[in-house]
């Protein structure tokens, strides 16, 4: 069984673009696409950068920030 990716984001809604995860994450390392979390369901969720990250969703205010965490991770 393959080992669960360790960032899933949207390209769409996580708020940012998500090629800026080339270099920073193996391709191995990660996935995009729809993680269930629109902005129309979520509005909570909007001006904030989000994905899961080991499985566990996460929330930040920058893009440095989720950045940052994902860095802890890989």
């Amino acid at each position: 069984m393959a080992e669960p990716k360790k960032v899933r984001v949207c390209k769409k809604c996580s708020g940012f673009d998500v090629t800026e995860l080339k270099g920073l994450v193996k391709a191995k390392d990660h996935s995009t696409g729809c993680i269930g979390k629109c902005l129309g369901s979520h509005p909570k969720l909007a001006g904030k950068v989000f994905g899961f990250l080991n499985g566990e969703f996460t929330v930040c205010d920058t893009k440095d920030e989720f950045f940052a965490k994902v860095k802890e991770i890989v």
